[in-house]
């Protein structure tokens, strides 16, 4: 890889922590430089060893830097790119982390030609917000977006694939506007439904509907309980696919409305089963993107320590689980528990393992259980 030299931080809370901490837990040998313009955030960030050194402005924290990470909001960058436009060293690379990319590249539009900028959105995240949650390991085994233009350096795009790959991540190169259209419909209309829902069932104004909500509405409704204001500036930024997406709902729940109301139960069928169909045959993980994964479903039991139980056994015969994920779990039954691992090998020591600890186990019928992973 071609190693950065300094890197530039602009914005110390989560995502830009947990990258600045992905390189050091690599032993990236890059010196980081944060800035924020929340004192407290950049000054906890230099004492919890996150950054080496605090940048005492935009301009200065910039003049050195081979690479700089934007991991603020995205309706920063604007104000960010004409600040720091005059002070870029030539050559340098401009990322960022933020989940709207068409927005970003015309806020680059402003850098000089000898400065490049290579948009970037790596899916990952957490429920716990600031520098204080961060972690090393946020984007490992994550999708890892970059979003060059038809402009964009051939060798910047390269440099920046293989520290994404570096960090454990798996870098996905796609054009911003592809970009916007795929998190328009999978991330962004999914949380504009959720709060939706939630609004309706508020506006009800019926406290038993809060008491009786079950397990089916809080998975559905999860994610509504995102930074408002986070998600009000993805909207904006995002709102011409985001429109378009809502459009289409629209015409969909419309045929859903016109079913019902005509008594027609056979075209209601239909459409619920056009929805199972492509829910049911989704990947576990985006294929075609991600590199082939091993996996096996082990049988686990509602009770204290399972989980652990399965992992160390595991973990004892030198296997790394490169993801792990809970099936099937009622209280008080048997549920499943999947586990992915990166070589073929890995996989057997795992079965053999767990084999003789007397847990059942099953793989797909047919050739070996993949995962599509990049």
């Amino acid at each position: 890889m071609d190693d950065f030299k300094e890197m530039a931080l602009i914005g110390t809370g989560l995502m830009g922590g947990s990258f600045a901490l992905a390189l050091k837990e690599r032993d990236i040998p890059c010196k980081i430089i944060g800035f924020d313009a929340n004192r407290e955030a950049v000054l906890t960030a230099k004492r919890m060893g996150v950054i080496d050194e605090i940048g005492e402005s935009l301009s200065t924290t910039v003049k050195h830097a081979d690479l700089i990470i934007l991991a603020v909001p995205v309706g920063h960058y604007e104000k960010i790119m004409n600040t720091i436009s005059g002070f870029v060293q030539k050559g340098a690379i401009i990322s960022d982390l933020g989940s709207v990319k068409e927005a970003a590249v015309k806020a680059a539009g402003v850098l000089s030609e000898d400065v490049h900028f290579v948009g970037g959105h790596p899916l990952a995240g957490s429920e716990k917000g600031g520098v204080e949650a961060a972690s090393p390991y946020l984007f490992e085994n994550a999708y890892y977006f970059l979003t060059p233009t038809v402009e964009t350096s051939a060798a910047a795009v390269d440099r920046l694939k293989s520290l994404v790959s570096t960090i454990g991540a798996f870098p996905v190169i796609i054009s911003p506007e592809k970009h916007d259209y795929i998190v328009a419909r999978t991330s962004h209309l999914p949380h504009f439904m959720a709060s939706v829902l939630t609004c309706m069932m508020e506006e009800e104004q019926d406290n038993e509907l809060k008491n009786f909500a079950g397990s089916g509405f809080r998975d559905t409704t999860r994610i509504a309980s995102g930074n408002p204001v986070l998600w009000e500036e993805i909207f904006f930024y995002n709102r011409r696919e985001l429109l378009e997406g809502i459009e289409k709902l629209e015409r969909v729940l419309s045929h859903f409305q016109e079913h019902l109301s005509q008594g027609k139960r056979k075209e209601v069928l239909e459409l619920l089963q056009k929805g199972k169909r492509y829910r049911d045959f989704l990947p576990q993980a985006g294929k075609d993107y991600l590199p082939e994964w091993y996996q096996i479903y082990v049988d686990i039991k509602d009770e204290p320590g399972a989980l652990a139980h399965i992992t160390s056994v595991v973990g004892e015969a030198q296997v790394n689980i490169k993801e792990i994920e809970i099936l099937h779990a009622r209280e008080g039954e048997k549920g499943a528990v999947r586990l992915a691992f990166a070589e073929a090998e890995e996989e057997r020591r795992a079965m053999k393992a767990l084999g003789e600890e007397g847990f059942v186990f099953t793989r797909q019928k047919g050739e070996i259980n993949h995962v599509n992973r990049t």
